[in-house]
């Protein structure tokens, strides 16, 4: 059989692995809370909380939503993603968005990039009601003691 999992969770609960191996053709949409790997054909719609990766004898066309997702061998569509990593082998087309982008020597992305806002704290503007005017003397303490 071409698809397999972990089913049990090891005792210091890191994450399961879904595997489509090599031969296999799944078609459809996939929701995981853990982490998927391709080394077979998919077409579809992938989620996951946990990380892809397309190993070099895999092939995805759809969108991938994944918390990292790592190329070595092709995709084909749109990327969420907080990292995407294409290695040497790596081929990526479509349209990503994405906190982190790598792209090692060989590895092709040829598509449209938007970059995620990392998760900081924004920047308030000053409230232009409390700025001072041109004609309104700000108070200096230093010149009230000293006078």
């Amino acid at each position: 059989m071409g698809f397999t999992s972990k089913n049990t969770k090891k005792a210091d609960n890191s994450a399961r692995t879904t595997v489509v191996a090599a031969g296999t053709t799944l078609n459809g949409d996939v929701k995981l809370s853990d982490n998927f790997h391709l080394d077979g054909v998919m077409e579809g719609k992938l989620t996951s909380e946990g990380d892809v990766t397309i190993g070099s004898s895999g092939r995805y066309t759809g969108d991938v939503s994944a918390k990292r997702v790592l190329v070595s061998g092709i995709l084909d569509g749109k990327v969420d993603a907080d990292r995407l990593e294409i290695v040497a082998s790596g081929q990526v087309s479509g349209e990503i968005k994405v906190r982190e982008l790598v792209i090692e020597s060989g590895g092709q992305f040829i598509g449209a990039s938007q970059v995620k806002k990392h998760d900081t704290p924004q920047l308030r503007s000053v409230d232009e009601s409390s700025a001072l005017t041109s004609d309104a003397k700000p108070s200096n303490d230093w010149e009230n003691k000293t006078a």
